[in-house]
């Protein structure tokens, strides 16, 4: 494995702890619903864009459930938690020693987030990170959400890189499956949401996912234990 020509990144659960903030918002949609809710189901939805979310919470609860509104208390709820914790979204473990490091470096990176560039910029804003990335690429600028390698072949059009010698970092299992699908180099980084609560009662889930952590890391070329690893990984590599 030579030199990577270039980084793209994720967000949610990967350069920001939004992951655990979100849960806690689909934790509160279940309650005021009545319908179940676990990490694996919602690891099942990290990653999509907003329509293919909607689909998988029909496809977990039924198509006669209105899922339309509680998607809709859901993102109201994330905006809640987030001001609750004075706006923050706090920052993941090694990002600034990487993004430091791929400045030093001269690698080109670009985020690309399934998002929307509003709420992207909300938390780039909230964690004074406004010109950290100056190439984005958001959900609503694709038609096919992950796992189809859409968003990040254009993230990596962009920025001029061979997907080829481009490393993909994220934390889902639709992320990972999008990378490789898209002929880069996948790299995971568990977000670990399994200590968080689980509603066990109300609507049941028709179809539980196996989103494991080991399940997605099989899937993976690479595997890091935080994003300060990614840099000296990229290091021993040039």
């Amino acid at each position: 494995m030579g030199p990577f020509q270039a980084v793209l990144f994720d967000m949610d659960g990967l350069i920001f702890d939004s992951e655990r903030l979100c849960y806690r918002a689909y934790l509160r949609a279940a309650r005021a619903f009545g319908f179940q809710m676990n990490p694996a189901l919602y690891m099942s939805l990290c990653g999509r864009i907003e329509s293919e979310v909607v689909a998988g919470l029909k496809h977990a609860f039924g198509d006669d459930k209105d899922v339309a509104t509680w998607r809709a208390y859901i993102k109201k709820q994330k905006n809640a938690v987030r001001m609750e914790q004075n706006g923050r979204v706090g920052k993941k473990p090694g990002l600034l020693e990487l993004l430091n490091y791929l400045q030093e470096r001269r690698i080109p990176y670009a985020l690309a987030s399934s998002s929307a560039r509003s709420l992207i910029d909300q938390y780039l804003e909230a964690e004074y990170l406004t010109h950290a990335f100056p190439h984005i690429m958001d959900g609503t600028s694709v038609r096919r959400g992950k796992p189809d390698p859409e968003i990040f072949l254009k993230a990596a059009e962009l920025i001029g890189a061979d997907p080829a010698r481009t490393l993909v970092l994220e934390d889902s299992l639709a992320g990972i499956r999008a990378a490789n699908a898209g002929g880069f180099t996948s790299g995971f980084i568990f977000d670990d949401l399994t200590g968080m609560d689980s509603i066990t009662t109300g609507y049941p889930i028709l179809d539980q996912p196996e989103g494991t952590c080991e399940g997605i890391r099989r899937e993976a070329v690479l595997s890091f234990d935080t994003l300060a690893d990614v840099a000296d990984f990229l290091e021993v590599l040039r």
